[in-house]
């Protein structure tokens, strides 16, 4: 059941995959199994251990490859290139 709706215009839609130096996730799963935590978002681990997170403008996609079927997306995006 819905319990609420949300103002949208104080939402940002964020895409996969994520990227951060190798270092700084590392210590950021460490501190999440340290921890005994759960989560499903590589920034809620970042943010755990008080990395600050930049959210970056874009307009093009940035496909991850997930299943099978994300294929055809990526290898037409490529053939653009």
């Amino acid at each position: 059941m819905v319990e609420r709706t949300l103002d949208r215009s104080r939402l940002w839609a964020v895409q996969t995959p994520q990227t951060f130096r190798v270092e700084v996730i590392r210590r950021a799963l460490t501190e999440v199994r340290r921890r005994q935590l759960i989560f499903t978002d590589d920034t809620a681990a970042c943010e755990l251990i008080g990395q600050p997170v930049r959210l970056v403008s874009r307009v093009a996609p940035n496909p991850k490859v997930t299943v099978p079927g994300d294929l055809p997306l990526v290898e037409m995006l490529l053939q653009k290139i």
